[in-house]
């Protein structure tokens, strides 16, 4: 028996179906806040974009803050494992709903 549940994210109006194993499921909801946050600043910046674009100049500039260091946490060993499981069961579930 699975110990997955399945969470709903919204982003960009859009509602997700992820699973998230269990523990995982807070880590899950703040990363799509934390993108939904990173979105609404770039949509103010350029207001003139495609909602795809937006997604992935969001997703950019996350990915290179982290890189750059600016958010780094302590601990990086185990948030990079953590957010590798989590991508991999996204695109799985995306992969699973046809998305």
């Amino acid at each position: 028996m699975s110990t997955d549940s399945v969470r709903v994210l919204r982003i960009l109006g859009r509602e997700y179906n992820i699973k998230a194993p269990a523990g995982e499921e807070q880590v899950l909801q703040d990363a799509a806040a934390m993108l939904q946050a990173e979105i609404a600043t770039n949509k103010k910046k350029f207001p003139y974009v495609t909602a795809n674009e937006l997604v992935v100049l969001s997703a950019l500039n996350l990915c290179a803050r982290q890189l750059n260091g600016a958010e780094r946490p302590k601990d990086t060993d185990d948030v990079t494992r953590r957010l590798a499981v989590l991508n991999r069961r996204i695109r799985a579930q995306l992969d699973d709903t046809g998305t």
